[in-house]
């Protein structure tokens, strides 16, 4: 592997991992999201980062799903 391809793959590395989030902090961001996506919006383009992180955790996305569904449910005069 030449000098070119080593500085090409370590870029890669670091632009992949510039977007992994900890519990915590998807937990900071998780309200502003769940409330787009109550309304409609695309969680992949507003916040990637909190979205990759709830494909991964399973205790994150039921505690998203959870408040989302609550949301929609207010926004539908259910609650």
């Amino acid at each position: 592997m030449d000098t070119q391809q080593l500085s090409h793959l370590i870029e890669r590395i670091y632009s992949i991992h510039e977007h992994v989030i900890d519990c915590q902090t998807c937990d900071e961001e998780m309200d502003c999201l769940a409330e787009l996506v109550a309304e409609g919006y695309d969680p992949r383009l507003l916040l990637p980062a909190v979205q990759a992180h709830l494909d991964t955790c399973s205790h994150c996305h039921a505690e998203f799903s959870a408040l989302v569904t609550i949301l929609k449910a207010q926004q539908a005069g259910q609650c």
